[in-house]
């Protein structure tokens, strides 16, 4: 019933101090770099992905999120495919614009820049451009535009997916197979790609976060999303508020060690550790494609003080959101309890009692077990908080993907929202130690636990 020593190597690493998936990818190759086959089976099948289309190489970066179905060193493995993007040409940019404001959205002033393209995913690719305001003026806007034939691709290959997984889960009769709820698995991604497909609803996310943050305060922001550009968001197409050439990704502070730069990381730390618990405790509207190319820091001087500087943090891609049940959000509370109060056992039985879907209670002893489990990892956890409760002494975010793979191996299905809510906590928890390992982890949430937090 314990992890793998494979698995609780990568557990421990996932929740380090690390500034992108490209520092997986390293870690991966340093620990199997003489195992060659294993590296060569892993190159192919990673390009084989990506050559399947957006649906497959989004599959990947979604089950590297599910760690609750999927063994560690899988998710690890598949998380390097955030690293691998295609971009489309000129030509279909020109197209989908057209399609999507009508042939005259250039003299209604909308226009891109030349080689102005920012960044590119498995679904879309951001172009700079110009829009204009009025009174002759116009300003820097972000223009995501999704690939050629996208949503064809995605329809189809969901369609083979759904097919397939059905016949395993009806023709091969093993229990690991069972236990992975194959037709359920494919069901929930399904609803993630096709939040994916329509930009849409990024727009309206966008504005959520936007509303929940006061992001319209004329005050100096400490978190900003771009806003949505009214009139100019259709299915394929979103423009947006440019973050601006002088927001840079915040990973580049982590490699200042200067005094200045230490002292720019510890300012940091707070604010983002704090939005993210607002967006789980209060909001219940979390940012679930956190990594740390989609945060950016934006540095602003003070015009009375020159020696101040006001910095806000900038959150991207909001194309992925979730909220969670009613009963994650207790158990997600359960857990900081807790951890709290040293009652694994506890939580671990509500756990199996809330669950859509379990085995646990079905096998002898099964639900003591797994409670089991559940109160030796917080009993684990509890010991290290003897340390002081910095975010340099805990491991919160680890805690919870062990939970996870808990939850796998006993067959107590958690949503995967809650999934993703644990992931993006392992990231933003590993970027939060990074910037300050000294921040108090409870002292902060504890507010948010509470209901009255604030960033």
């Amino acid at each position: 019933g314990s992890l793998s020593e494979d698995d609780e190597e990568d557990n421990d690493f996932y929740d380090k101090q690390f500034q992108s998936t490209g520092d997986i990818q390293v870690h991966i190759q340093q620990q199997h770099k003489h195992n060659w086959a294993s590296n060569l089976a892993w190159r192919y099948t990673l390009h084989t992905l990506q050559s399947l289309g957006p649906t497959f190489v989004k599959l990947g970066q979604w089950a590297a999120t599910r760690r609750d179905l999927f063994p560690v060193h899988l998710c690890n493995r598949l998380a390097e495919l955030h690293d691998m993007a295609r971009t489309h040409d000129a030509q279909h940019t020109t197209e989908a614009l057209a399609e999507a404001f009508g042939e005259d959205y250039e003299s209604r002033g909308l226009r891109i820049m030349n080689d102005s393209i920012l960044g590119s995913g498995s679904a879309a690719q951001v172009h700079k451009g110009m829009l204009a305001i009025g009174n002759g003026t116009e300003r820097v806007v972000a223009i995501k535009v999704l690939h050629p034939h996208t949503r064809f691709l995605v329809e189809r290959d969901l369609a083979l997916m759904q097919h397939v997984a059905d016949f395993i889960d009806k023709c091969v009769p093993l229990e690991v197979v069972r236990m992975m709820s194959l037709p359920r698995a494919v069901s929930n991604f399904q609803d993630i790609m096709i939040r994916q497909v329509d930009l849409r609803i990024e727009g309206c996310n966008l504005q959520t976060f936007r509303d929940n943050f006061d992001c319209s305060s004329k005050s100096p922001l400490v978190i900003d999303f771009p806003l949505p550009e009214k009139g100019w968001i259709s299915e394929r197409v979103l423009v947006e508020e440019y973050a601006g050439d002088d927001a840079i990704p915040i990973s580049r502070y982590l490699a200042d060690e200067s005094p200045r730069g230490l002292e720019i990381r510890k300012k940091l730390a707070g604010p983002l550790l704090r939005a993210f618990l607002k967006m789980v405790f209060i909001d219940n509207f979390v940012h679930s494609d956190l990594h740390p190319g989609n945060v950016l820091v934006r540095e602003i001087p003070n015009k009375y003080d020159p020696g101040k500087t006001h910095y806000t943090i900038i959150f991207l891609d909001a194309g992925i959101a979730n909220s969670l049940r009613p009963n994650d959000q207790r158990n997600l509370h359960d857990l900081f309890k807790a951890v709290v109060l040293n009652d694994g056992y506890t939580a671990g039985q509500l756990m199996v009692e809330r669950a859509r879907f379990e085995r646990c209670s079905s096998i002898p002893g099964g639900t003591h077990a797994f409670a089991t489990g559940v109160s030796e990892l917080v009993s684990e956890f509890h010991d290290r908080t003897k340390q002081g409760l910095t975010l340099g002494a805990v491991r919160v975010g680890s805690l919870l993907g062990r939970v996870l793979d808990l939850c796998r191996r006993y067959g107590v299905e958690i949503d995967p929202a809650m999934a993703s809510v644990v992931v993006s906590m392992l990231v933003l928890e590993g970027l939060g130690r990074s910037l300050d390992s000294d921040l108090n982890l409870m002292k902060a949430a504890m507010p948010f636990l509470l209901g009255r937090g604030e960033v």
